[in-house]
């Protein structure tokens, strides 16, 4: 994968690897290459022209699929183009869609939202193993401001796409049962309970929370299309403690979020809520011990852990894994800083062709020292630089007002905090080290690094932020003896 990073599109890659729920970066103006026979929306955003853009989304979908790259990179704006260039696009569709999806055989179907002056054209797309979704974003004029994929989709024909099945599936030593979270609710969301083979009596338990991103229920990633969770309550199931796992809000529902909730969206809505319905659902099955349930929440769902047991979640302990108790935005920050400079230091991009970023990489600065002041109903109606529109300031006010240690510090139950010492997103001498220092004389914290393991506890030999960015893009699985370590911890409460 090394040579996706030769290029333009290098930045906009290593930023896809940071994992924030955004649709793309957006930039404006542009040569105008819109087709004649539909003319762009009128100003007035409640009488939206969307034939136009979805015409303009199927437009760029057949001219990636017929290999017309640069038609299809004319149809950006001046900072897409400048980004992405045809070279680029392919090695993206072809190494990091068709690589996880199969043949791409038609058009599903489009979904629409605006968002500010944006308008998106959510792309369903049929490959020949799965679902997957685009998400378009077009300035007023009918360019293309913004790309991001919305992840593998479930459609009703597909196979092997990771999701549940209709019925319970035998596996080796353990049953999946397909399950619904939040059942009746606006928010719906597919999921899969993992129960062991042969049990003489109620087992412990475990949610896993997702990190941060539009994560389905195996917390499927691009590339190799690794399954970090799908490993998890797999091996976990095998030894005796059952699991849930489930699609993210986000994933299923993403663009009805945006419309219902617009600038209000917080991370309350995208976890902590599906979160606090699954632990119920394990606690109403009697084959599930409810004193003993458990939280394994991944990067984001580790900031969150402490929050969603102390909001009703009750939880018999907390796993950490990839987590930080510092400010959400300032590791955003700090790890786009250092993809931005590794790539430079290295000659793989001109500091020049990063001028813009590096701009908005300082407006970012800036939004996150001013946020703590920011009233709540200016943050809902402030975008933040960099995420394209589709993130309010106000997600991350949230995440500042509840901040980890507000709920950690009171907590009484065992928590395990698990890092990767090549973890490059979560760092092992600064965030392992500030738990270490928070939690400092509980006997009820245990802590574990794991010297060659990255962000998704999968071993890797990476040096740096790119590096990093590669491998997570490489086939593999999470670690044995850290898993080995959750179910022992877990076994000898």
């Amino acid at each position: 994968m090394k040579h996706l990073f030769r290029n333009k599109l290098s930045l906009a890659l290593i930023l896809s690897v940071l994992l924030l729920f955004t649709l793309g970066g957006c930039g404006s103006g542009g040569e105008d290459t819109i087709s004649e026979d539909v003319t762009p929306n009128e100003v007035n955003p409640g009488d939206i022209n969307w034939d136009f853009y979805n015409q303009r989304a199927e437009e760029f979908v057949t001219a990636i699929t017929r290999s017309d790259f640069e038609a299809a990179v004319g149809m950006f704006d001046e900072t897409m183009a400048a980004l992405i260039d045809a070279e680029a696009l392919q090695a993206m569709w072809e190494e990091d869609i068709i690589a996880i999806a199969g043949a791409f055989i038609t058009i599903h179907e489009i979904e629409n939202v605006v968002v500010d002056e944006f308008y998106i054209s959510g792309v369903i797309m049929r490959h020949e193993s799965s679902g997957l979704g685009w998400n378009i974003i077009f300035s007023e004029d009918g360019l293309i401001a913004g790309l991001s994929t919305a992840g593998i989709i479930p459609l009703p024909a597909d196979v092997g796409n990771g999701q549940a099945a209709d019925g319970p599936i035998q596996r080796e030593g353990f049953v999946d049962y397909p399950i619904v979270i939040g059942e009746g609710t606006a928010f719906p969301l597919d999921g899969i309970l993992s129960m062991p083979d042969d049990v003489t009596g109620p087992v412990p338990a475990v949610v896993i929370v997702h990190g941060s991103g539009a994560n389905d229920m195996d917390g499927t990633m691009p590339g190799a299309g690794n399954t970090p969770y799908r490993d998890i309550a797999e091996f976990l199931a095998a030894n005796g403690i059952a699991v849930i796992r489930y699609d993210k809000r986000t994933f299923t529902h993403g663009l009805q979020m945006m419309e219902e909730l617009g600038g209000s969206f917080t991370v309350w809505e995208e976890s902590i809520e599906d979160a606090l319905l699954a632990a119920e659902m394990l606690r109403a099955d009697p084959r599930i011990d409810a004193d003993r349930t458990y939280l394994v929440g991944h990067s984001l769902g580790g900031i969150l852990a402490p929050r969603i047991h102390t909001k009703g979640g009750d939880f018999a302990g907390l796993v950490l894994m990839g987590a930080t108790p510092r400010p959400f935005l300032e590791v955003l920050i700090e790890q786009t800083r250092a993809s931005i400079s590794t790539a430079i230091e290295e000659g793989l991009v001109e500091e020049k062709d990063m001028a813009d970023m590096l701009v908005e990489l300082d407006q970012l600065a800036e939004l996150s020292d001013a946020l703590a002041d920011m009233p709540s109903d200016t943050a809902k109606e402030t975008p933040v630089p960099m995420l394209g529109g589709s993130t309010m300031a106000y997600y991350f006010k949230d995440l500042m007002v509840h901040a980890f240690e507000n709920y950690a510090q009171n907590i009484t139950a065992p928590i395990l905090v698990m890092q990767g010492g090549r973890d490059f997103q979560i760092l092992a001498d600064v965030d392992f080290a500030l738990f270490q220092e928070i939690f400092a004389g509980q006997d009820n914290v245990t802590f574990r690094l794991y010297e060659d393991l990255n962000h998704s506890f999968i071993p890797t030999t990476a040096e740096n932020f790119i590096e990093h960015a590669e491998s997570i893009m490489e086939p593999g699985h999470v670690y044995t003896p850290a898993l080995r370590d959750i179910v022992d911890w877990i076994l000898g409460r």
